[in-house]
């Protein structure tokens, strides 16, 4: 069972739609444009992996988040939906990184809750 907000799945993406994409290239060699440093970017992203995972996944990001592009967890919702994974996706039409407003922080931790226990039962014997 996870839950994933802002969630980076790919490294090409953050570093083209974020508001802070130079702090990126400062781990993975530079820019994924200069030399060969594409191939680091993608290694280093998890969707070169999204195949393997099977694990059941809620994932709730702000469609208006300028630090990690919305689309990043629409990509992570489509590789799980292919592939057959446990997965709900839940997008709040605000800005910023995570909920400022207690409306929204509470239907996020209330979703956390239900997900956790609908996914991580307790089994006896």
């Amino acid at each position: 069972m996870a839950v994933a907000g802002a969630a980076v799945t790919d490294w090409y993406d953050w570093y083209n739609l974020a508001d802070m994409n130079v702090w990126s290239g400062y781990g993975l060699g530079g820019s994924p444009w200069l030399n060969d440093n594409a191939q680091a970017y993608w290694n280093q992203s998890p969707m070169k992996y999204a195949h393997n995972i099977r694990t059941p996944m809620l994932i709730l990001p702000n469609t208006l988040d300028p630090r990690v592009s919305v689309t990043q967890c629409y990509k992570l919702f489509h590789a799980l939906k292919d592939n057959e994974v446990a997965v709900k996706f839940v997008a709040y039409p605000i800005p910023g990184h995570f909920p400022q407003d207690p409306i929204h922080v509470r239907d996020i931790y209330d979703r956390w809750i239900d997900w956790i226990e609908k996914h991580f039962a307790v089994r006896d014997g």
